[in-house]
C-alpha cells in the first residue's frame, strides 16, 4: 500500500509540474525562412502554387521516396489541395486558401502557412512561414518547433531556388539556340 501511495504521489507531482510549466509557455509559434532566387517572380509562383511541383524541391519527398500523395481541388492556386501519407515524415494535408502574385496562404492540420514573393533587383525574395497555436497540454512543443521545422524550410527553399534557377537557365539556352538558328 505504501508503494502505491508513493507512485500516486509522484504521478500527481509530475502532472502538476507539467501543467504548471505549460502555464508559462506561449502556445503560439511562428517559423519563417527566406531566400533570394535569381528568377522573375512568375517562375517561383508557378512552382509554389502548383502542389504537384513540390516533390521536385520540398525535402519531404526526398526523406520518404515511398510517400503517397493525392491531389484534389483546383489544379493550382486557390483551392488546390494535397494529402500525404508517410511513415517517415508523418501524414498530413495542405490546402491553398488565398493566392495572388505576391504570395499565398495555406491551411494545414497543425497550423497555417504563408508564402510571400517580393520582386528584387536580382530576382525574387521568397519567404516561407508557418504559424499556429498549440493546445494547452502541448504548449511545451513550441519550444522545439523552430528546431523541428526550420531545417526543412531551409532545405526546401534551397531546392526551390535550384529548380527555379535551372528552369531559367534552360529557357535561356533555348532562346540562345533560337537566335543561332535564325
Amino acid at each position: 500500500m505504501k508503494a502505491l501511495m508513493q507512485i500516486l504521489k509522484w504521478a500527481l507531482i509530475t502532472m502538476l509540474a507539467f501543467t504548471s510549466f505549460n502555464l508559462f509557455v506561449s502556445p503560439e509559434y511562428k517559423v519563417e525562412r527566406s531566400v533570394e532566387i535569381n528568377v522573375p517572380t512568375y517562375i517561383v509562383y508557378e512552382q509554389v502554387t502548383d502542389l504537384r511541383q513540390w516533390e521536385n524541391w520540398a525535402i519531404w519527398w526526398k526523406k520518404d521516396t515511398a510517400m503517397i500523395t493525392n491531389y484534389s481541388g483546383a489544379e493550382r492556386g486557390l483551392g488546390a489541395k494535397m494529402i500525404w501519407i508517410s511513415d517517415v515524415v508523418g501524414d498530413g494535408d495542405l490546402e491553398i486558401i488565398e493566392c495572388s502574385s505576391q504570395g499565398m496562404k495555406t491551411k494545414l492540420a497543425w497550423g497555417n502557412g504563408s508564402w510571400h514573393f517580393e520582386e528584387t533587383e536580382n530576382g525574387t525574395n521568397v519567404s516561407w512561414s508557418m504559424n499556429g497555436k498549440m493546445p494547452f497540454l502541448m504548449s511545451f512543443m513550441t519550444m522545439f518547433i523552430e528546431d523541428m521545422v526550420a531545417p526543412d524550410f531551409e532545405k526546401g527553399l534551397a531546392g526551390l531556388k535550384e529548380v527555379c534557377e535551372s528552369l531559367l537557365a534552360r529557357s535561356s539556352e533555348v532562346t540562345e539556340l533560337d537566335e543561332i538558328i535564325n
